[in-house]
C-alpha cells in the first residue's frame, strides 16, 4: 500500500517536471537564441499590465460574477474529465483555462 502511493507520487513528480522543462523550452524555442532572460521588459509589460474596466460599477460586478461561475463551473469538468491523466496535467490545464478566462473576461470589450 505505501509502495502504491510512493510510486504514484514519483510519476507525479516526474510528470510535473516534464511539463515544466517543455514549457521553458517552448519559450527558449520562441525567443530563438537571443541571450535574453527567462521574464524580459515586454513579457513583463504583458502579464503584469494594469486591466482597464469599464466605469460603469453594476457592469464590473456583473463581469465578475460571469467570471467567477465560469471558472466554478468549468473547473470541475476539466477534473472529470483530465483526471485519468493525474494532478500535473490537470493542475497545468486549469491554471491555462483560468487564467484565460479572468483575463478575456477583464480585457476591454
Amino acid at each position: 500500500m505505501l509502495l502504491d502511493r510512493i510510486g504514484y507520487i514519483l510519476s507525479e513528480i516526474f510528470m510535473l517536471l516534464v511539463v515544466i522543462s517543455t514549457t521553458k523550452g517552448i519559450l527558449r524555442l520562441r525567443r530563438g537564441r537571443d541571450p535574453r532572460r527567462f521574464l524580459c521588459r515586454s513579457d513583463r509589460e504583458k502579464f503584469f499590465q494594469p486591466i482597464k474596466l469599464t466605469a460603469s460599477a453594476p457592469m464590473r460586478f456583473f463581469r465578475y460574477a460571469v467570471i467567477f461561475t465560469l471558472v466554478v463551473t468549468i473547473g470541475p469538468i476539466e477534473i472529470v474529465v483530465l483526471s485519468q491523466f493525474g494532478a500535473a496535467i490537470i493542475t497545468g490545464v486549469l491554471l491555462v483555462t483560468c487564467a484565460t478566462i479572468v483575463y478575456r473576461g477583464l480585457a476591454e470589450v
